[in-house]
């Protein structure tokens, strides 16, 4: 995955990353654009919601996905020689029938739907009312027509009274949403409670700079956070959000591997994306900033890439429409500075749980201590080797150690240059959860009856209520200048563990796309064995460096 040194200058470089970067995002324009109905005389023209209304498989539309707008609405003001949308008098009035298929969705309480009717969600709500709120502020702010107007003050009163506590990218898009709609005419927004809910969300930011996610730091959801934050600066100015913004992109910074990547298992989401407008708008004045994107983005191209592996829902989600966004803003950029994957050195981000060792030029290490110790190893070619814990089958359950859980006792030490991460915790008992009609009557019944109150029971099912009722566990991670040597010890006599695949078992929307690393099967190097008293223990070895890479466990 590493790309060649090259000898231009940074106009240069900023040159061959737009170039690179749009050829990706215009060849994936008319699949994005599938997903829209553009018959006029539909009933539901202005829905990307391609299961709605063309396959019909859905009886109701995601209102998430109407985020898509924002590509229609970038690209109507972007020119470039292969922009199909440029100048297009249509492309206005798909925009116009977004938003008001848009406001024709919302529920009486103000709120609307992504997973089942009735649902009253926060993202389809906040996510959806920011990009209507950011054609407006791109069309700087007209009055809009009286249902989007009225659906948009609905949509601003719900949001006040419904603060997001769990995933605060979702609460900066709701904040975000908020702040735009209060620059629209006759959209009335209570600012002194708005501006209490915004110094909420900054004190949340750990002073290591990353947002709580679901119990830890998750990059992708960083990067839309910033995204977020990036567009409440423009309309504030407020020096609270750049210092913000900076704490997170050194974060961010720190999490770059040598392969130019960032390490998907060690997010408490498992999330493997990084969206970029925010951080090629903090580029203007921060270098990290532009070394991230410079990163990230370089190798776009490639089959690869985590952008070519976003599916069609994505594609309408927040992930192409900050791609869109960006590319204008490309040759803003400053010149990078270097990254810690290029400076080399430990760091150990002892709230988040996370310790990385960058080596430069030869390896990328990440423990994961708050997901069980899960460790991943790049090189410059990319993932060179990863170990993902253990699972346990037992009466119609799966016991992880892989999952985020801030319980966890994790320590570090060191001893010259050779560091130990200690994890300690219990394994998670996990059972799956299969779709069924009945199953999804019981939903829309219940739904029906209680609106947004099942949503807690619901992320307590699916989310967060696994017991830590499987075997106790230390995991001693000792990296060395050499190797990564790993050491297991269950307490009690388990002896049917098994290695667990790269695959985490807790459910989040935007993770689990295909990369290469699932075509190399697992090895059965260090399997666990008994030993003396009640105890069972297994050791493994990761070597660092280059060449083929090692089978993942």
């Amino acid at each position: 995955m590493a790309e060649p040194r090259s000898n231009q200058g940074p106009e240069d470089d900023r040159e061959n990353l737009a170039a690179g970067f749009a050829t990706v995002l215009f060849d994936a324009l008319p699949r994005i654009l599938s997903q829209l109905d553009r018959d006029p005389d539909s009933p539901t023209f202005g829905c990307f919601d391609r299961n709605y209304w063309h396959y019909k498989i859905r009886d109701f539309p995601s209102a998430i996905l109407q985020q898509a707008m924002l590509v229609l609405d970038a690209l109507s003001r972007y020119e470039h020689g292969v922009n199909l949308l440029q100048e297009r008098p249509v492309v206005g009035k798909w925009i116009d029938g977004a938003m008001r298929f848009w406001a024709g969705q919302q529920l009486r309480s103000g709120a609307f739907n992504e997973y089942y009717p009735y649902e009253e969600g926060y993202p389809p709500t906040a996510f959806s009312l920011n990009a209507v709120t950011l054609v407006f502020r791109n069309r700087e702010f007209p009055t809009p027509e009286g249902p989007v107007r009225a659906a948009t003050q609905r949509a601003c009163d719900w949001l006040l009274e419904h603060p997001e506590r769990e995933a605060l990218n979702q609460e900066a898009a709701g904040l975000a949403a908020l702040a735009n709609a209060a620059r629209i005419p006759d959209v009335h927004v209570d600012q002194a409670r708005l501006d209490e809910r915004l110094d909420t969300l900054l004190a949340a930011q750990s002073p290591e700079g990353w947002f709580p996610e679901y119990g830890g730091a998750d990059l992708g959801y960083l990067s839309v956070t910033i995204d977020c934050l990036c567009d409440l600066f423009e309309l504030t100015e407020d020096e609270k959000l750049l210092e913000a913004i900076g704490r997170a992109v050194e974060f961010l910074a720190a999490m770059v591997t040598v392969s130019h990547e960032t390490p998907v298992m060690a997010n408490s989401r498992n999330t493997d994306y990084v969206v970029p407008y925010g951080l090629v708008r903090a580029a203007e004045h921060d270098a990290r900033a532009a070394a991230i994107v410079r990163q990230l983005y370089r190798g776009v191209s490639r089959p690869d890439h985590f952008l070519r592996r976003t599916d069609d829902r994505y594609c309408c989600h927040y992930v192409y429409s900050s791609c869109f966004r960006a590319l204008p803003c490309l040759e803003r950029m400053t010149a990078p500075a270097s990254l810690p994957c290029q400076e080399g050195g430990d760091r150990f981000f002892r709230e988040a749980g996370v310790f990385v060792r960058h080596q430069p030029g030869e390896a990328s290490v990440f423990v994961a201590g708050r997901k069980g110790g899960v460790v991943s190893v790049f090189a410059p070619e990319g993932l060179h080797a990863a170990d993902y814990g253990w699972r346990r089958r037992a009466r119609g359950k799966m016991a992880v150690s892989h999952w985020q859980d801030p319980s966890y006792e994790v320590e570090e030490a060191a001893t010259g240059k050779d560091v130990c991460v200690t994890v300690r915790g219990r394994m998670t008992a996990h059972r799956w959860l299969t779709p069924t009609p009945f199953r999804h009557f019981v939903l829309r019944v219940l739904s029906r009856l209680f609106g947004r109150a099942l949503i807690p029971w619901l992320k307590e099912a699916m989310i967060f209520r696994h017991p830590a009722t499987g075997p106790e566990f230390e995991r001693r991670v000792l990296i060395a200048e050499d190797g990564v040597r790993i050491e297991d010890t269950f307490f009690g006599r388990h002896t049917d563990l098994e290695r667990a695949p790269k695959y985490s078992l807790r459910h989040v929307s935007s993770a689990g796309q295909f990369t290469r690393d699932e075509l190399t099967p697992p090895t059965q190097e260090g399997p666990a064995v008994p030993c003396a008293g009640q105890r069972v223990q297994a050791v493994r070895t990761l070597a660092l460096g280059h060449g083929a890479r090692q089978p993942e466990q």
